[in-house]
């Protein structure tokens, strides 16, 4: 298995409060980014089959982890342009498998290591990791629509301009959470549609990939202690408030 870690956002949210990529902010005696690597080496992956993805000060990135991969236009795309280059770096390569399983993380998740190891357990080729969330008008998060079976039905990426409809008001529904794993097909197609898209966020052509595609819901236990990620000063203070002890 490989895994992408996305670190090359400038921080504009956490502009007024940090001078480093967020992946960088200390939890516990590390980082969050060591924290990652950590959990997913507990999870049987390799060091070097861990890539991350940087561009907003690299070379602090670069001092925790070397094999990075470095994204020219950071302060002009979203991170679409970074999906788009890691996986052309990893299916332009000859150590890809074909029956080999991609993770993508968000570089500022902060998860127990446990949930990691469940993910990359699961059967299922095609996953995306959920939190269970109520119907609004204001979502403007990835929204799963899930089968008795864990099958994702659709997906949907509400806007302002485009609120999520009413008729989903009594539907249960599910927030991606930041990471997904998927097989080396669906790699290929989420490639070739970043393409067109690459400056966009790289969720943008998942909806199509849902639909043509066997995609399963994996649900963020309820017992897992902490899983975020760090958007706003409120983030940043329950991150400092992590007892790892």
């Amino acid at each position: 298995m490989k895994a992408i870690i996305l670190a090359a956002g400038i921080n504009s949210r956490l502009s007024n409060y940090i001078d480093i990529p967020k992946c960088l902010l200390s939890f516990g005696e590390s980082t969050i980014l060591e924290n990652q690597i950590k959990a997913l080496m507990k999870a049987g992956l390799k060091k070097e089959n861990i890539i991350v993805v940087v561009g907003h000060k690299y070379e602090m990135v670069e001092k925790v982890h070397r094999n990075t991969l470095f994204n020219p236009k950071f302060k002009e795309f979203n991170n679409g342009y970074s999906v788009y280059l890691a996986l052309q770096n990893l299916l332009n390569s000859n150590n890809l498998e074909d029956n080999e399983k991609i993770l993508i993380l968000d570089g500022d998740l902060v998860y127990e290591d446990l949930l990691i190891s469940k993910i990359v357990s699961l059967s299922k080729e095609n996953v995306l990791v959920n939190k269970p969330i109520k119907y609004g008008t204001d979502l403007k998060d990835e929204i799963s629509i899930v089968d008795d079976n864990g099958k994702i039905s659709e997906l949907i990426i509400p806007s302002k301009e485009k609120p999520l409809p009413e008729k989903y008001s009594a539907t249960p529904l599910h927030s991606y959470a930041g990471i997904m794993k998927i097989s080396k097909d669906v790699a290929i197609q989420l490639y070739e549609k970043l393409k067109d898209s690459y400056p966009q966020w790289y969720t943008i052509p998942l909806p199509k990939l849902v639909l043509s595609n066997e995609f399963h819901s994996f649900e963020v236990p309820n017992d897992l202690k902490y899983c975020f990620d760090v958007d706003t000063k409120e983030d940043m203070d329950k991150l400092s408030g992590i007892n790892l002890k």
